[in-house]
């Protein structure tokens, strides 16, 4: 079978499986790129040599098609997607197409070095709020420079003071609707996207005072709404999804004069600032809808604590001397 037809197969069982569009639509791209490169041959023809030559060429020849229109060589991360795509394809096609051996079985994971992660500060998401509540500053001849209150003002200082209250990803605040939101008892459900909670997990976050006016605002100023309504609209009336989030806060970032804004940067404050406050490790992995401690013992050594100190001091064991 051709690797493009084989593709098709692999991405109808993602869908059935409930992987996020997200990751179907990687996948979709990272295969293409392989076949491509490989001028579409039978699955079972290809070799561990030829997956090799592809990451070579992606290391050294490939120029990426990026919308902001940068040239610059694939990142650790990127490298790492494909290498992910492929190892999951080809776990699908040695039990879907029998294959005798895996070509990917000694495919190395390309080494990463992660971003810095650089929280905001306090004037960083004051600016932020501000440039959310109020237009740019307008001038007109004979008149003082004034700024007017933003159409969407409450429904973007409500996102967000909701991504940095709970640590969400961009995808989960897309994906909240109305019901899931209780302003009385403060606090927002999560739920998961699909059926094997792989990346979203199950889970009531609380919200803070300042978090629960902004939505109270926000949904006071709506028309009324039902409780599975979308949460974030655009100002179309529909869904404010990922990428639409992502461009929104870059946006904000450009206006309040804050660098590099988005999502993740306000994921990275709330982890951060939570165990600067004396938060543990454990509830904040919790919190977070991480499956392990790895990224949290990131955010711990940014925040200077030492999550062994920590983990001894929370342990059962060692608190009573037993």
């Amino acid at each position: 079978m051709k690797m493009s037809q084989a593709t098709q197969g692999f991405l109808f069982t993602l869908r059935a499986d409930g992987y996020s569009l997200a990751t179907i639509d990687l996948y979709n791209y990272v295969l293409a790129t392989l076949a491509g490169f490989l001028n579409d041959p039978e699955v079972q023809a290809i070799q561990a040599g030829d997956l090799t030559r592809y990451f070579a060429y992606l290391r050294t020849e490939y120029i990426p098609n990026r919308k902001n229109g940068s040239n610059a060589p694939l990142s650790g991360s990127t490298l790492q997607n494909h290498w992910k795509g492929i190892r999951t394809f080809f776990k699908w096609a040695s039990d879907e197409l029998s294959l005798r051996q895996r070509p990917d079985a000694k495919l190395k994971l390309p080494p990463n070095n992660p971003k810095i992660i650089q929280p905001l500060g306090e004037e960083d998401v004051k600016a932020l709020l501000g440039a959310a509540e109020y237009t740019r500053t307008a001038a007109t001849n004979g008149r003082k420079p004034f700024k007017m209150q933003s159409r969407t003002g409450f429904r973007d200082s409500a996102l967000i003071l909701v991504l940095l209250d709970t640590g969400i990803r961009a995808g989960e605040a897309g994906r909240l609707n109305v019901g899931d939101v209780d302003l009385e008892g403060g606090e927002i459900f999560i739920s998961p996207f699909g059926s094997y909670q792989r990346k979203t997990k199950s889970r009531v976050l609380p919200i803070g005072k300042a978090t629960r006016k902004a939505l109270w605002r926000y949904l006071t100023n709506r028309p009324e709404t039902d409780k599975d309504d979308p949460l974030f609209l655009s100002e179309s009336g529909r869904r404010l999804e990922h990428d639409a989030i992502r461009h929104l806060l870059v946006g904000l970032g450009e206006k309040a004069g804050v660098k590099k804004c988005h999502p993740h940067r306000l994921r990275h404050t709330f982890a951060i600032e939570f165990l600067r406050n004396g938060g543990d490790v454990f509830t904040l992995q919790m919190l977070l809808g991480h499956s392990s401690l790895e990224m949290v013992q990131t955010y711990a050594k940014l925040a200077k604590i030492d999550a062994k100190n920590i983990h001894r001091k929370a342990s059962p064991a060692d608190k009573w001397r037993l």
